[in-house]
């Protein structure tokens, strides 16, 4: 990132120009000062570490804001000039509210809760807005002029001091409870990753031991200003292992996904348990038969009431409800944690249900291949019958006649002539015949495209056909014989079975798709699992990548709907 970059020298030159003030300065240095001086430099170079290595998360920027505010005081008091001085001591403690929100939002880096947010809001007035108001009344030390200054009382100026710093001390207790507790409802997982809050929590009790004990002494104390300092400077060290720590956390999810792609569907209970340190953790697969979520065992998973300390982790997929997991809400603490599970938790119910999905369909492809098989061997055994009882009859016949009518020419020409022309009707029937074979093999009217095909069905039709077609371009071959089909068969049954006394039949083009609907007005309560013919249909529609569905409420008529794909020619 390129700020991170500019920010790197930035840093470097704000401590390096810190430390030499200190050292340029009057007085001897010691320790302390120097510990003090540290302090902005480590937050700065931790917090652009982490920065740098996990940018999702705004803890390494809330490091580094810290890091430059906390020089803030240390450079603009010690320029030559009264503007630098006086904003120097505006914004001398604005570090503390940085620092707390650090500490309070590790390790997402963003405050969630309402107390979080209260406590961080209690510290910026305490050094955001009190801050100004102190030096409403506050003369500096000689050399130096308050640019803010309105009357120069200093009594009130104490009252502000005593009342801002003993807010501050109660807030810092405040964030020591918040973390330890939240520490000690988390589970062992979250512990771990909690501990550099716990540091920071630490360092903030020292701070506010700091601060308690300088009121009661109206002194600061050497030691705990001692201590105070080298637990500020070492603190960023605990952020930055526990951001590293974090991410070998969300690291190890690779290692659960592997795990989970093994494990069958029905018992993710304990990886996911073990991986996010949670035992009670329950994963409830959603069961669309029962509108509720189900266990492995097949017991309903009640969703935690608000308020509860369990909590609910919805899981979806393509805004299709597929799972739930029900977890201690201490896990809430680490949404890219949990995030992470779930959607390890998702990639392994959904390889599961794409493997199940994919059975059935190479179990209905080779049912479908051997109907069609059969199909085949029972059509062109129907057309050997009827070839051979058919015209091939007619044939035999017509040809014996025309023997006998060429015998009886010259003898008895009139007889001839009838037998003629009761041959020639016969061959009009047998071709008649021969049409009609041939139309249940391969349409020719579709040579025309379907829109002719569909217009030819209606016309033969007993029941009268309204045609809807607004999808009048050519489709492959293989689509519109589909098409042919299914109307055919269609319009079939609804003149044999449907009682219908009107059909019509839309085409047109939907969602990227061709659609053909044929309703009737009949009696309804036809099945799509019944007879062959509508079997067949399923086989032939899905042979072109399409899906056919067959509504038929009783006494509400029939529809058929073929989806099939779109393929212009």
């Amino acid at each position: 990132m390129l700020l991170i970059k500019i920010l790197w020298p930035l840093g470097i030159a704000a401590e390096a120009l810190a430390f030499y003030f200190l050292f340029d300065g009057p007085g001897d240095v010691g320790a302390v000062d120097m510990i003090n001086r540290g302090v902005g430099g480590s937050f700065i170079a931790c917090g652009l570490i982490v920065w740098r290595r996990n940018p999702e998360t705004r803890t390494g920027a809330l490091m580094t804001a810290t890091g430059f505010l906390f020089l803030l005081d240390p450079l603009l008091s010690e320029a030559d000039d009264d503007l630098a001085y006086t904003i120097g001591q505006v914004f001398a403690n604005y570090w503390v509210f940085t620092f707390v929100a650090l500490v309070l939002a590790f390790p997402s880096g963003r405050l969630t809760r309402r107390v979080d947010q209260l406590i961080v809001a209690l510290f910026f007035l305490s050094e955001g807005l009190l801050q100004p108001v102190w030096l409403f009344f506050l003369q500096f030390p000689p050399g130096k002029s308050n640019l803010l200054l309105v009357d120069a009382n200093e009594s009130v100026a104490d009252v502000i001091d005593h009342f801002q710093r003993s807010l501050d001390v109660v807030l810092c207790f405040a964030i020591v409870v918040v973390v330890a507790r939240r520490w000690k409802l988390a589970p062992r997982l979250a512990r771990s990753l909690l501990l550099p809050a716990v540091a920071g929590a630490a360092t903030t009790l020292v701070l506010g031991a700091y601060v308690a004990i300088t009121l009661a002494l109206d002194q600061p104390s050497r030691t705990t200003q001692t201590v105070s300092g080298l637990a500020l400077l070492l603190v960023p060290l605990a952020f930055l292992a526990g951001s590293l720590r974090a991410q070998l956390a969300r690291g190890a999810m690779a290692d659960l996904l592997r795990e989970l792609r093994r494990a069958p569907v029905y018992d993710l209970d304990e990886p996911l348990a073990r991986a996010l340190g949670d035992p009670s953790l329950v994963v409830g697969l959603w069961a669309p038969e029962r509108a509720a979520y189900v266990t492995a065992d097949d017991v309903s998973v009640d969703l935690p009431a608000e308020g509860s300390s369990r909590v609910a982790t919805l899981i979806d997929h393509d805004e299709r409800r597929i799972a739930v997991l029900v977890h201690d809400e201490a896990l809430t603490y680490f949404p890219e944690l949990l995030e992470a599970a779930c959607a390890a938790a998702e990639l392994a119910i959904e390889h599961d249900h794409l493997e199940t999905e994919l059975t059935a369909r190479v179990a209905e492809l080779e049912g479908s291949r051997a109907r069609i098989v059969e199909a085949g061997d029972a059509a062109r055994r129907r057309i050997e019958r009827d070839l051979h009882d058919g015209a091939q009859q007619r044939l035999v016949s017509l040809a014996l006649d025309l023997r006998l009518a060429e015998t009886r020419i010259a003898d008895d020409p009139d007889a001839a002539v009838a037998m003629l022309a009761e041959a020639r009707g016969r061959l009009g029937e047998s071709l008649d015949e021969l049409r009609e074979l041939a139309r249940g093999i391969h349409p020719t009217v579709l040579d025309l495209g379907l829109h002719a095909g569909l217009e030819a069905l209606a016309s033969r039709s007993p029941i009268p056909v309204t045609l809807e077609v607004t999808l009048t371009d050519r489709l492959s071959k293989r689509t519109e014989i589909a098409g042919y089909f299914v109307a055919s068969e269609a319009l079939a049954n609804a003149a044999k079975h449907a009682q219908a006394k009107a059909v019509t039949i839309r085409f047109h083009e939907r969602g990227g798709e061709a659609v053909l609907e044929v309703a009737d007005d009949g009696v309804g309560g036809a099945h799509d699992n019944g007879g062959s013919g509508i079997q067949g249909l399923f086989d032939r529609v899905g042979a072109v990548g399409g899906s056919l569905r067959v509504s038929s409420p009783a006494g509400e008529g029939t529809v058929v709907r073929a989806a099939m794909a779109l393929e212009r020619v």
